[in-house]
């Protein structure tokens, strides 16, 4: 299958599970974030699986409306440049999402923003997959990416070292 261009629809309603990898190459967006100096062998293979589920729900007086769902899990890392020290490091992009299918850029304008339970995209008959996984790496994203632990910080042993300026002011005030 074509996951460039399929019909979602179809996919959700056949119910079966898919999966396979993309590699960051493919995700040129995603690509214009990793750091400049990532190690050469970071051409990454993302891990994905997909799986398409319908929901009958009924509503007072009126017949019961079906609710289209993909729950998409992306597994990978990706080389960043740390905001601290501004050296490489890799970054897991785990992502655990459920997605509302929608048939209508005005059906997914009327849902309702603060579904805690899924996000919102409009499905189509030629499904683009990897641009929505690219979607969700992007947004995945940590917005001021940093190390843990830069490897050329300071140790708190270290630190305790120098002396405090309000050790220095209290001596200041004993003094008088």
């Amino acid at each position: 299958m074509d996951f460039r261009a399929f019909d979602l629809f179809a996919f959700i309603r056949a119910g079966e599970p898919a999966s396979g990898t993309v590699s960051l190459t493919d995700m040129p967006r995603l690509l214009a974030e990793q750091a400049a100096d990532a190690p050469a062998d970071a051409n990454r293979q993302f891990r994905w699986q997909m799986q398409g589920a319908v929901h009958e729900e009924a509503t007072a007086g009126q017949s019961a409306q079906q609710r289209l769902f993909v729950d998409l899990q992306v597994d990978g890392s990706i080389w960043l440049q740390c905001q601290r020290c501004l050296k490489a490091y890799e970054q897991p992009l785990p992502v655990h999402t459920r997605l509302e299918v929608m048939r209508s850029e005005a059906e997914a304008d009327a849902a309702p923003l603060d579904d805690d339970e899924a996000d919102v995209i409009v499905g189509s008959r030629n499904f683009d997959l990897i641009a929505q996984i690219e979607d969700e790496l992007l947004l995945a994203l940590p917005v001021s990416p940093r190390h843990a632990v830069c490897p050329d910080e300071v140790l708190p042993a270290e630190e305790e070292k120098k002396p405090s300026p309000f050790a220095v002011l209290a001596n200041l005030k004993t003094k008088h």
